[in-house]
């Protein structure tokens, strides 16, 4: 196979040069000229990751010596109309514009004006990161403006916005503002594995970017007035069906309870028996234990807090069921394994 010299595609106008000031070019008389530039780190290098284009060992260093370097690297284009209309695959408009970008040629052609996600360019999330913070405590976000107008396209008022990877929470930022701009009532669920771990306990970036710029959005920042909202910072831990008996305890059986049962996250209670809601005449209850203590405050809940019957999840169902019907309490008991095993699977036993 064969294919052009670089001459024959300057020639035909296929090599890209960068723009380069007469200032930047190097050129190096004699060969120890170009040694001692490379030995003290001022020869040529990649414009983006700053590695030496020449070292002192390659065979044909000669070749540089009194020849004009220019920064930057040529690139070869390539035109559209050079391949055959069979292999041609043109895209219908670019995915994502500028802020201020003229798009008015894209729609051309079309009977319904198209819609365009618009979003800042590359930087701008960094500065908005900084501005939140004070400085660059993330990398690589995405911008607001770009997580804001996809939002805006792909929910409806009422929506949740599911984010698997959070990040330093830039959905949860959009979908505040999102909701101050068209009164709508979004919430989000945002999930991050940046958590501390054993190796790194220092480094938690879901509770230092991620849940923290949640905060400071809600709160206001650095004289930037506050967005109405309101969220809960959960960490979930894994237990495998057979370690739950050991690993599991009261604390995860209130939460699953909770979404269960009244689909929402509550603070764990205090106290032997933790309420977690109440469904109609029935209070739904949770006990880590069955002893004395624990039975004589059920015995005594219905009359001290108006519930005609109990929900009670326990580690002894059957026990603790037989001690509040000699007390003449009425009350469904349920096992604490079972709810934990169960997770939100089910019904609304």
């Amino acid at each position: 196979m064969r294919s052009d010299t670089i001459e024959q595609l300057i020639e035909k106008k296929l090599i890209y040069f960068p723009p380069c000031k007469s200032t930047e070019v190097m050129l190096f008389a004699t060969r120890d000229e170009l040694l001692a530039a490379i030995k003290a780190g001022e020869g040529p290098v990649l414009p983006k990751k700053k590695t030496p284009l020449l070292r002192e060992e390659l065979p044909d260093l000669d070749f540089w010596v009194g020849k004009p370097i220019a920064p930057g690297r040529p690139s070869r284009k390539e035109h559209w109309t050079a391949k055959a209309e069979a292999d041609r695959l043109a895209p219908l408009s670019s995915w994502i514009a500028g802020l201020n970008e003229e798009v008015a040629a894209l729609f051309d052609g079309y009977d319904d004006e198209l819609v365009v996600l618009r979003s800042a360019r590359g930087g701008v999330a960094t500065e908005e990161i900084k501005s939140v913070f004070g400085d660059k405590a993330f990398q690589y976000p995405k911008p607001l403006s770009l997580i804001r107008n996809l939002l805006q396209q792909a929910t409806r008022p009422g929506d949740i916005v599911l984010d698997f990877f959070a990040g330093s929470a830039t959905t949860g930022h959009a979908v505040l503002e999102l909701n101050a701009e068209d009164g709508g009532q979004r919430s989000f669920i945002l999930c991050s594995s940046s958590e501390a771990t054993a190796k790194e306990p220092d480094k938690n970036l879901c509770r230092d970017v991620c849940a923290e710029r949640m905060r400071r959005v809600i709160a206001g920042y650095r004289g930037r007035p506050g967005i109405s909202g309101n969220f809960a910072y959960l960490q979930l831990d894994r237990v495998d069906t057979a370690d739950a008996p050991f690993e599991a305890d009261a604390a995860h059986a209130c939460q699953l309870l909770a979404l269960r049962r009244f689909g929402e996250i509550r603070p764990l209670p205090p106290g032997p028996v933790k309420f977690l809601g109440q469904s109609g005449d029935c209070a739904v209850l949770v006990c880590e234990r069955v002893d004395g203590e624990t039975v004589a405050a059920l015995a005594a809940w219905p009359q001290r807090h108006g519930a005609a019957r109990l929900a009670v999840y326990s580690p002894r169902p059957t026990t603790l069921a037989e001690q509040l019907a000699a007390r003449g309490i009425e009350a469904n008991c349920y096992s604490l394994l079972d709810a934990l095993l169960r997770g939100q699977a089910g019904g609304n036993r």
